[in-house]
């Protein structure tokens, strides 16, 4: 009875942990995420050339416009390389400025930064990023203050 009891509260235990590393794993994406906006809204200024973020079902890819104006998926630097949300996250929507919710959300950059927000279910609650003109991207994360 007593081993029964202590594996009880050991698996107790490990359930707990592994749902607050899932929950930092969550938080780590959110945060990568708004740097790799910001890094976006930049590229496409510095470069001239418009950037794309695509949002796929469980992830997310970055696209240029290349001399042909053909949109190319982005690998180099590797900050721009297709990643895929951890478990619990998923989109909720897409406002540009002055726009409807977008049914299909694509995220265009160009010689200056989009005004948008975008939100992003988590387990606990909408997270939302918004965009500023100036390439700045605040973090809304539930319960938690601005970052």
């Amino acid at each position: 009875m007593v081993v029964l009891v202590i594996m009880g509260v050991m698996a107790t235990g490990i359930t707990i942990g592994l749902d607050s590393l899932r929950g930092r794993d969550a938080e780590q994406a959110l945060k990568r995420l708004r740097l790799v906006l910001e890094a976006s809204a930049d590229r496409a200024v510095v470069r001239g050339r418009p950037i794309a973020i695509e949002f796929l079902p469980d992830g997310y890819r970055f696209s240029a416009l290349d001399a042909d104006d053909n949109w190319r998926p982005l690998i180099d630097p590797p900050v721009f390389t297709e990643r895929t949300l951890p478990g619990g996250l998923g989109w909720s929507g897409l406002r540009l400025e002055g726009q409807t919710e977008a049914a299909a959300p694509r995220l265009q950059f160009g010689s200056q930064a989009p005004e948008y927000e975008l939100r992003v279910a988590t387990p606990g609650g909408e997270a939302r990023l918004t965009g500023k003109a100036n390439g700045e991207v605040i973090l809304d994360l539930p319960g938690r203050q601005r970052s």
